[in-house]
């Protein structure tokens, strides 16, 4: 016996409507983020394309430098007129003749600059609570300022590597037989005017290609690296290589070197010099400068 007043096919009518108002939703809400997306991206490539353009101008760069806008959405920020971080990147800056391939990196922090001002083209200085500056020397330019040596020997030096040491393995040779222990600990998140460096090159000397490391203390100077070596040592097949004393300081006298970084950006003034793998560095802090000015 059936119920002739039941459709058993009609209740199904109101969750398909319910599910095909749930896809428009979504839908809705998944083009509203993109477009929101899109023009976080498109106007903070503006602002970027602004600051790089005059970070260009006051640093004198042949090149744009590189720009990036950090934090967490650029709309928020520019709604409030300060943006959290802003970072900019120069590469292949050339200083003299023997520095040709700095890299300068400075972080702006609390940076100001009103979204009316961005929109309508009138934004022309940019007050920044606190900048922290930084030059880095590549190895490549290290191996160019040792090679101009006019000593046979050193000028002739290759495949130059930078490493950090502790200030204590560059002033206490090893045991004989032994290497120098290097602690990374030591010399991890340490800034100061001075630090430890490991500078190893390959050299020919009596035909023979042989490894020589000198360690040295490297200082900040007048706004500069000045690199001081202190003791040397020298492997041949895996074997140690004794030179008398007189030559070995003679040798370290042509490892000492002066090196000009120039300005740090936005006249900040240098405070430290620091080694990475690969790089010397010269950074600095400075509070309330204006970009653009």
């Amino acid at each position: 016996m059936t119920d002739s007043g039941t459709n058993p096919g009609r209740p199904a009518a109101a969750p398909r409507r319910r599910s095909k108002a749930v896809r428009r939703l979504v839908i809705t809400v998944l083009v509203l983020v993109a477009l929101l997306v899109a023009a976080d991206f498109g106007a903070a490539a503006v602002f970027e394309n602004e600051v790089s353009k005059r970070a260009q101008a006051q640093f004198g760069l042949a090149d744009a430098p590189a720009v990036k806008v950090g934090g967490f959405s650029f709309l928020v920020q520019a709604v409030s007129g300060e943006y959290d971080l802003v970072t900019i990147d120069a590469h292949g800056v050339p200083v003299q003749d023997t520095l040709r391939d700095l890299d300068v990196h400075a972080d702006l922090r609390g940076v100001q600059a009103p979204l009316s001002d961005l929109v309508n083209g009138s934004l022309k200085q940019v007050p920044i609570r606190e900048v922290e500056g930084q030059v880095r020397v590549k190895a490549a330019d290290v191996n160019r300022a040792v090679q101009a040596n006019s000593n046979e020997v050193v000028s002739s030096i290759t495949n130059l590597t930078i490493d950090p040491v502790s200030e204590k393995a560059v002033n206490t040779a090893p045991a004989d037989g032994e290497e120098t222990q290097e602690d990374g600990a030591e010399v991890a998140d340490q800034e100061g005017t001075t630090a430890g460096v490991k500078l190893c090159g390959t050299v020919g000397i009596a035909g023979q290609d042989t490894e020589l490391c000198v360690f040295s203390i490297v200082s900040l100077v007048d706004g500069g690296i000045d690199i001081a070596p202190k003791r040397l040592e020298l492997r041949n097949g895996g074997s140690d290589v004794k030179l008398p004393q007189v030559i070995q300081s003679r040798v370290l006298k042509l490892f000492t070197r002066r090196l000009d970084t120039g300005a740090l950006p936005f006249k900040v003034t240098p405070t430290a010099v620091t080694v990475q793998p690969g790089v010397l560095s010269v950074k600095g802090k400075a509070e309330n400068v204006v970009l653009g000015r």
